[in-house]
């Protein structure tokens, strides 16, 4: 080879160099390039990008400026499930995401390697799913810290929703409960002021409650109480029944005025005597699932209001 020759190979290569190394500058431009900030929380191009190209391999959707915005949006949301995830100290652990794509390569006759290369046969890199699964996985865990001891499903709500859906259950349901009735007689011309005291006695009595065992302390220590255990809810007086059919176990209903006088009840235990037991069980938790969705989303709708969220 003369020297010319060797020289202008020695160029090319140098050049072939810099193409790539051209190429991959762009490429890290492309993905720091900021688009949005979420609370300080930086959204780039190469994430649009990339949650677009997802997006359009796993649903009907095709590529556009509609996909791009859904995906823009997507991501918006999911920064902001992280962040307050954070702020009640919760994180997804790797564990728990292997396992979630260890399930989806699984249903796809895949391990997670072979999920990881047909979605980079696609152009999608593999973070971009586990980034989408450590914030749901985050998001489970705020949700439940915040709705799991508010959110009740009774027996009542349960009756409805087969009702409505009309759903063969077996046959009539009879639910045999342990209560505790708590009570606080008063006389048949009581004023105002007597109801009134007699109230903020049970509330007081109320506020005590931590579990059914303490039920019988709790009377002998409060002035004009008395108590006594039922087992048949079908027979009290709205709205004390419904109440007692809506509380869960180990609830204490909230006190309740009867001819007779001031009433509160401790659901100690609950069962059903049929053979519709799964069914029920399986629409309870339905009914639960559905109303953590809906206060999930109210939830997000404030976080996403009261954001800090810049668009480039």
């Amino acid at each position: 080879m003369t020297r010319p020759t060797v020289r202008f190979a020695r160029s090319m290569g140098l050049f072939a160099t810099l193409l790539v190394a051209i190429g991959a500058s762009i490429a890290l431009a492309q993905e720091l390039s900021i688009k949005v900030l979420v609370n300080d929380d930086p959204i780039s191009d190469y994430d649009i990008d990339q949650r677009q190209r997802f997006l359009a391999l796993t649903t009907p959707d095709k590529p556009g400026p509609a996909l791009k915005k859904k995906a823009t949006d997507m991501i918006i949301d999911e920064r902001l499930q992280v962040q307050q995830g954070r702020k009640l100290g919760f994180t997804a652990d790797s564990d728990d995401i292997n396992r979630v794509l260890g399930d989806m390569a699984a249903k796809n006759n895949l391990d997670t390697d072979g999920l990881s290369t047909a979605l980079g046969r696609a152009g999608v890199n593999i973070k971009t799913l586990r980034d989408r699964i450590s914030a749901q996985i985050v998001w489970q865990d705020v949700v439940r810290r915040k709705f799991g001891r508010t959110v009740t499903i009774g027996e009542v709500d349960v009756d409805q929703a087969l009702s409505d859906s009309g759903e063969k259950t077996g046959g009539a349901s009879k639910t045999t409960m342990q209560l505790r009735q708590v009570k606080f007689s008063l006389p048949s011309n009581a004023d105002q002021r007597s109801i009134a005291a007699k109230i903020a006695a049970a509330e007081a009595l109320r506020a005590k409650f931590r579990k059914c065992a303490d039920v019988a302390t709790l009377v002998k220590s409060t002035a004009g109480a008395k108590f006594k255990a039922l087992q048949e809810a079908a027979t009290l007086p709205q709205p004390a029944r419904l109440l007692v059919m809506n509380a869960n176990v180990g609830q204490m209903t909230p006190p309740t005025l009867s001819p007779s006088g001031i009433e509160l009840y401790a659901v100690c235990g609950k069962s059903s005597a049929n053979g519709d037991t799964k069914v029920r069980e399986a629409t309870q938790r339905k009914l639960l699932n559905q109303e953590m969705m809906i206060r999930a989303k109210r939830l997000l709708r404030d976080l996403r209001a009261d954001a800090f969220i810049e668009y480039r």
